[in-house]
């Protein structure tokens, strides 16, 4: 048979026999060269190598590690089990040494026949090499070698839809109390695998709360009023909150049956904060004034909407008044802030929050400006003419800057990190309100953000909110719109909500 073909129809298979001091672990893997004896040879004493050959065999174990599956061998005339140097035209790119430089025996021994073994890589050819004796002998045989998988680089395939929805619910299952789920009926698509849920806002380089050394509980009997904790002759809890119309201070959530742990109108309509009784106080946990640091007490589902992405619904109905979740995030600086708005751009969703509840405006009217501020009127008109000092007419008004103006400190950042309010969207008539809540009442730069409905919301229903919080309800023409892009450098966004009330824009 000439040389380079491969030979069929064999009498004996054959394999190859490892010694068992040179087996490695792996089955049917060969890491380094050895000698392979017949039957007819496991008898005697294995003759000592040369110490050429012993270094090279020295060298190439230990300088390559890349194993060959050896697959049977068959042989077509000589049954002998004599040793066939053999020096292979061909071998597998993945063998630990070179045949060519150092021949190395190998002895045939007849092996029973097993079944063939499934190949690693089905799409690559088998690798089959011819190799003749050297000796006078007639044998001639042909080793099959299939290569076991190199190692690679893995690269990530992109998830499927359904991968990405079981991360994302994975992901849900992190949050306490009642359950949130993910409802799709539009598509095939998923939330984004980016955002991770938190159960507290994560407080970034540069921010911290004040000291619990100025926390200041109350001093109510455990047992005032139905043993329903604080009352209003007691609680020190409510003498920074606001007066009601008849000059009283009142609890910020009701006690009855119907409203109970609802936030009372007269804070709903006013958008007064409310501040909670505190782990410092006398009272205990089942304090009518404890209800937000408590937690979400509703199950919630986000789900796909027609064209506005993806929303925020309740399976069941909601109270007015009632507490849905707080808005949680990254607390970061204003400077970072800045910094992480720079990068974005201008049509990307805006999930920054600041907080600026106890900040004076930037900008009041001149005729407030002219009653608070009266010996500074004739410097602030010198200062507008000179161009060092700004003014801007609103609603038919002129508008100063503030002296009183205190920038706020910090921002939440829901980009990323968040809960489920997160998917909450906007609308010009919205169903509810954010308002701020504290309990350490000496901290007026970090608080909470609270979720409240403003009315009775049947199941089902979206939650919506008004990202602007504005009682103005001025409609922004397309005119308009394309005027503040030419002056700002950027689009106000398109409102989608299809209220009658509707502003056709808001700004980011």
């Amino acid at each position: 048979m000439s040389e380079g073909h491969t030979i069929s129809g064999s009498k004996t298979p054959f394999r190859y026999i490892q010694p068992v001091a040179a087996r490695p672990s792996t089955p049917n893997t060969l890491e380094t060269p050895f000698p392979i004896r017949s039957s007819s040879q496991q008898q005697q004493q294995q003759q000592p190598r040369s110490s050429s050959n012993a270094s090279s065999l020295s060298h190439s174990s230990t300088s390559s590690k890349r194993p060959v599956e050896i697959v049977d061998l068959l042989s077509s005339d000589d049954e002998s089990g004599d040793e066939v140097p053999i020096t292979p035209k061909r071998h597998c790119p993945t063998a630990a040494f070179d045949f060519r430089s150092q021949p190395q025996p190998v002895i045939l021994q007849p092996a029973v026949t097993q079944p063939a073994r499934p190949q690693l890589q089905p799409s690559a050819p088998v690798r089959s090499t011819y190799v003749p004796s050297s000796s006078s002998s007639s044998a001639r045989f042909c080793a099959v070698e299939v290569p076991i998988r190199r190692p690679y680089a893995v690269v990530p395939k992109t998830p499927t839809a359904i991968a990405k929805r079981e991360l994302f619910e994975k992901n849900l299952r992190e949050l306490s109390g009642p359950k949130v789920t993910v409802v799709n009926e539009i598509d095939e698509s998923s939330p984004s695998t980016d955002f991770r849920f938190v159960q507290e806002s994560i407080l970034q380089a540069g921010v911290e709360h004040v000291a619990e050394d100025f926390m200041v509980g109350c001093t109510c009997y455990k047992d005032n009023g139905r043993q329903m904790g604080c009352e209003y002759l007691y609680c020190k809890c409510l003498d920074d909150s606001q007066l009601n119309d008849e000059g009283k201070r009142v609890f910020p959530y009701g006690a009855g049956k119907k409203d109970f742990r609802c936030l009372r109108n007269f804070y709903l309509e006013s958008r007064n904060h409310i501040y909670e009784c505190n782990k410092m106080c006398n009272c205990e946990s089942n304090c009518k004034n404890r209800n937000v640091q408590h937690g979400r007490r509703v199950e919630l589902e986000i789900f796909k909407t027609q064209n506005r992405g993806w929303g925020l619904r309740c399976p069941v109905t909601l109270r007015k008044g009632e507490f849905i979740d707080t808005y949680r995030g990254e607390i970061i600086s204003v400077a970072e802030s800045d910094r992480r708005g720079a990068k974005r751009s201008p049509d990307e969703a805006n999930y920054f929050f600041n907080f600026d509840k106890f900040c004076e405006a930037e900008m009041i009217m001149k005729s407030e400006f002219v009653e608070n501020f009266p010996d500074e009127v004739e410097e602030y008109q010198h200062k507008i003419n000179l161009g060092e000092a700004s003014t801007e007419f609103k609603d038919g008004e002129e508008w100063w800057e503030n002296p009183e103006y205190v920038e706020y400190e910090y921002v939440c950042d829901g980009m990323y990190v968040g809960s489920p309010t997160r998917f909450m969207n906007h609308s010009c008539e919205p169903n509810c309100r954010l308002f701020t809540v504290s309990y350490n009442h000496a901290d007026t730069n970090l608080y909470d953000l609270a979720f409240f409905t403003l009315e009775d919301i049947p199941a089902g229903t979206e939650l919506t909110f008004d990202y602007k919080d504005e009682d103005d309800r001025t409609v922004i023409t397309d005119e308009q719109a394309r005027q503040v892009q030419e002056t700002k450098g950027y689009m106000p966004q398109k409102c989608l909500c299809g209220t009658a009330e509707c502003r056709r824009y808001f700004f980011n």
